[in-house]
């Protein structure tokens, strides 16, 4: 791997490294966005920063709902916390200023970096397996579950598990290795990581590649045949990961029959009462930031009340700038896929499992409301988009080293 290349700027350089600062406490991350932005202003050339956000196919989806916001926020109320709560909103904006450094090398050696954070944050989970994992504050997030960093380490190699795939399924060199790597992360995610969220992106996101790739050969049979075991001894072993799905799919039931849900299933409970909010105003919505006021006053005395956010993007969105608001989101996330097919190849295969990720990520966390969440998968977004351009979707990413 190149440290640096002579071609590249010192913005492009420290974008490249930012995916690993995701694996470790959100402060890491916050310094190194921190000096990706004073390289940025630094590094001068803003006209052609600019026109590269302009061309960008996200532009216009991102500035739509720059709009819908914007006009929530005059029209409708605007209660304390209204701020906090708008700048939520605009986390795509911070994708936008991510890929203004245009294409280059720095996209490989990202997709590099965070590869190494997927098989690092693997062998942490498996020392603390082991109990051999230094009681350090740098790896809280590995040694007991600590709410959304947690998740979302399991969600990073969920991903990370998928693009893997991708490369070994495109035929790349070093082809032992990439299964290995693979194998060493879809274990520690599966046996090992604490989230239900993770583990069905990793799912999902193999899935797809596979069906990318499927062929009537006899490679793609034992790769599909390989996968399927592999995920058939997940389920029969990984006692946590099969009876937290066991327990989703009874506190469903039970929701529907009327019955008592458990403490995992009270996302029913606020699903349900988040639709009573949305009743009120369904087409522009309550208005920015109104679901933290509301929600709590119908929820007294029950187990979600002190809940900051419904978990679940598409309910806050509807409730807070209504359909209008979520068909902006829906614009921003259905374009996301429609570039991935206009890319095609295994770049376009990445965006692609990414932007399914998100989508399906947002039915279960507040994946853009909250910015632990929302970074890391501009962080991630950056590396496929760049250099896109909607007059012309050509991906100018390179073929990696074979």
């Amino acid at each position: 791997m190149n440290l640096f290349n002579a071609n590249e700027t010192k913005a492009q350089f420290i974008l490249s490294l930012l995916p690993i600062t995701l694996f470790f406490p959100i402060g890491i991350g916050y310094t190194g966005i921190v000096l990706f932005f004073v390289a940025l202003l630094a590094g001068g050339q803003y006209r052609d920063k600019w026109q590269a956000i302009k061309d960008s196919p996200m532009f216009f989806p991102v500035m739509g709902l720059l709009t819908v916001t914007c006009c929530a926020g005059l029209l409708l109320e605007r209660p304390d916390g209204f701020w906090k709560a708008f700048m939520h909103y605009q986390i795509y904006l911070v994708l936008l200023v991510f890929i203004s450094v245009g294409a280059g090398y720095w996209q490989q050696r990202a997709l590099r970096v965070f590869f190494a954070g997927a098989v690092l944050a693997s062998t942490l989970l498996y020392l603390n397996a082991f109990q051999l994992l230094p009681d350090w504050s740098l790896f809280q997030n590995y040694r007991m579950y600590a709410g959304n960093k947690s998740i979302l380490i399991g969600i990073l190699l969920g991903i990370a598990g998928g693009w893997m795939l991708n490369q070994i399924c495109a035929n790349h060199g070093h082809k032992w290795l990439r299964i290995s790597m693979w194998l060493y992360v879809a274990v520690a995610l599966l046996f090992l990581a604490k989230t239900r969220t993770g583990s069905l992106i990793f799912v999902f996101g193999c899935a797809l590649v596979l069906l990318r790739y499927l062929t009537f050969s006899w490679r793609s049979v034992l790769l599909v045949i390989g996968t399927v075991i592999i995920l058939g001894v997940a389920w029969q072993t990984a006692t946590g990961f099969r009876e937290r799905l066991v327990g989703t799919v009874s506190d469903i039931k039970a929701f529907v029959d009327g019955g008592k849900v458990s403490a995992d299933g009270i996302r029913l409970e606020m699903y349900r009462i988040t639709t009573d909010i949305i009743k009120e105003h369904p087409v522009v919505g309550s208005g920015v930031g109104t679901w933290a006021i509301k929600y709590p006053e119908r929820a007294q005395g029950l187990m979600s009340a002190e809940m900051a956010t419904p978990h679940n993007d598409y309910l806050l969105y509807a409730a807070e700038i209504g359909a209008i608001g979520v068909c902006a989101l829906l614009w921003i996330w259905l374009t996301q896929l429609f570039v991935a097919i206009k890319i095609g190849g295994e770049n376009g295969m990445r965006l692609f499992t990414i932007g399914i990720a998100i989508m399906f990520g947002g039915l279960v966390n507040a994946i853009l409301r909250d910015a632990l969440f929302g970074i890391a998968f501009m962080i991630l977004l950056a590396i496929p988009l760049a250099g896109i351009s909607r007059h012309n979707y050509k991906s100018h990413f390179g073929d990696l080293d074979r």
